[in-house]
């Protein structure tokens, strides 16, 4: 990441790199990315998320497993963000809503849960060093899947991958 000599920018740059990290971990869950998953953390972290504890590969392949075993889709939405930056450490919490679709496709899960993050930069990069995961609710309901969506995949066929994005065959414009 860039470094600046100017204090109010440089506070600037490493919150977005912070978000970025941490929004980073998200998307790679809920693409079952493992190598993702595991680029949010500093290869020493350890991250404690309910029954698990350990480090960024075991947790990548914990949650794949879980997420496969029990649902058929499921994204994390960071929303409220506050992060305390002291030097090289900072200390953030993240909000999350989650929402999980049950393999019966039938019920979805949704939850809130806050992660509570130590991040370290170390050569430049900022990366979670220690993770604790709190779940603040969860409950469940019926879905309704709309006609006409393309569902999204657990590997590097989803259209996230795609570069260009570019229109599919069923999604043309008309001249």
């Amino acid at each position: 990441m860039a470094q600046t000599s100017e204090p109010s920018l440089q506070y600037l740059l490493d919150r977005q790199a912070i978000l970025d990290c941490i929004h980073r971990y998200c998307l790679g869950v809920d693409r079952h990315d493992a190598a993702m998953i595991a680029s949010a953390f500093h290869p020493d972290a350890i991250a404690e998320h309910g029954p698990f504890s350990g480090g960024p590969g075991a947790l990548a392949d914990w949650a794949n497993t879980f997420h496969a075993e029990h649902f058929m889709a499921h994204t994390h939405h960071i929303t409220t963000h506050g992060c305390e930056i002291d030097g090289e450490v900072a200390h953030a919490q993240s909000h999350c809503l989650y929402g999980l679709r049950r393999k019966n496709g039938q019920t979805v899960a949704l939850g809130a849960a806050r992660y509570i993050d130590r991040l370290e930069r170390r050569a430049g990069e900022w990366r979670i060093a220690h993770r604790r995961t709190l779940i603040e609710w969860r409950g469940e309901l019926h879905a309704n899947m709309p006609e006409g969506y393309a569902q999204g995949t657990w590997d590097r066929s989803d259209p996230s991958y795609e570069r260009p994005l570019a229109a599919s065959a069923t999604h043309q414009q008309s001249p």
